[in-house]
């Protein structure tokens, strides 16, 4: 109880902390200014850290910590990487103990931590996966409004600042970090580096790689980025027309995966004497855990035979 109690005292902390977070953009773009530019405020702030900026100090410069930066960065999660760290803390561990209290079943405490660990992992990736394709979505237009605005006259700069302007999130909110940055003393280089990352994005990659190698020896700008454009909707038209003749494949991997789970399910209804021998019988329980397994290798093959890289 007393396990449970301090649970739920970081619980609520995370939770408080989290509602008065700063916006994201403002935590990355402060930690650019020099100490020389901080504000009597910002020092007053800055001497009554809290937990998780101790925490973060404390962890600043570990692998594991610049890993899970990169990736809140990439899913654009408005969170610290201490904070990170006590949800994936308390995931692990506040539903598996309550079990174990009430249950007394380690079995199955063992596995709800390890699907407590996973579980913000798979939520992360979750958001970066929704994210990225969002973004691969309007970065057809963005190129399209960039190239227009470069034959109108416009600076790289300034088309940069129109598609943050005209476009709608995620794209509009990378380009203006990415402007912000810039206008706040960063390289070129080293900001647009930071959009590629963040993105995770071939063809933004090859976009970003056109503009250096045109910064450093000239050429025409519009022209090649007409020509990247034609390649992305040519790329996107592929795809949906792989995405249509793998449909069937996608399907029957789909219907395979469900299949013993709903005939499980469905001889659990109609006589739960029968099947529960499967989960009461040792043999039994490692049968199912083998198919468990075998049913798992199928789906990631499956999942490997139709998606084709284009």
């Amino acid at each position: 109880m007393i396990f449970i109690g301090i649970t739920l005292i970081a619980y609520i902390a995370v939770f408080f902390s989290v509602r008065k977070r700063r916006v994201v953009l403002k935590q990355r773009l402060d930690s650019y200014r020099p100490p020389a530019s901080e504000s009597k405020e910002a020092r007053t702030k800055k001497n009554g850290k809290s937990i998780f900026a101790n925490i973060d100090k404390s962890l600043r410069g570990k692998s594991a910590v610049n890993f899970i930066k990169r990736e809140l960065n990439r899913a654009n999660w408005s969170l610290k990487v201490s904070e990170f760290i006590v949800i994936l803390i308390l995931s692990a561990t506040f539903v598996p103990l309550l079990v174990l209290l009430f249950t007394d079943n380690t079995t199955l405490t063992f596995f709800l931590v390890a699907a407590g660990v996973s579980f913000p992992f798979i939520y992360l990736k979750k958001r970066q996966a929704a994210r990225r394709k969002l973004f691969a979505e309007q970065l057809l237009d963005a190129v399209t409004l960039i190239s227009n605005s470069l034959k109108s006259g416009y600076s790289f700069l300034q088309s940069i600042d129109l598609v943050a302007r005209e476009l709608a999130p995620p794209i509009s909110e990378e380009f203006h970090k990415t402007l912000q940055e810039i206008k706040l003393g960063i390289s070129f280089e080293q900001a647009v580096n930071g959009l590629i990352e963040r993105a995770g994005n071939d063809d933004l990659d090859l976009i970003m790689t056109s503009v250096n190698i045109q910064r450093e020896v000239g050429g025409n700008l519009s022209e090649v980025l007409d020509k990247i454009a034609h390649t992305i909707r040519e790329r996107v038209r592929i795809k949906g027309q792989i995405k249509t003749l793998t449909a069937q494949g996608r399907l029957s991997g789909t219907i395979l995966s469900l299949l013993p789970v709903a005939l499980g399910a469905f001889l659990f209804l109609i006589n739960p004497d029968y099947i529960s021998l499967l989960f009461k019988h040792p043999v039994g329980r490692i049968l199912v855990l083998f198919a468990a397994v075998m049913q798992m290798i199928g789906m990631l093959l499956i999942r490997k035979i139709v998606d084709i890289k284009v």
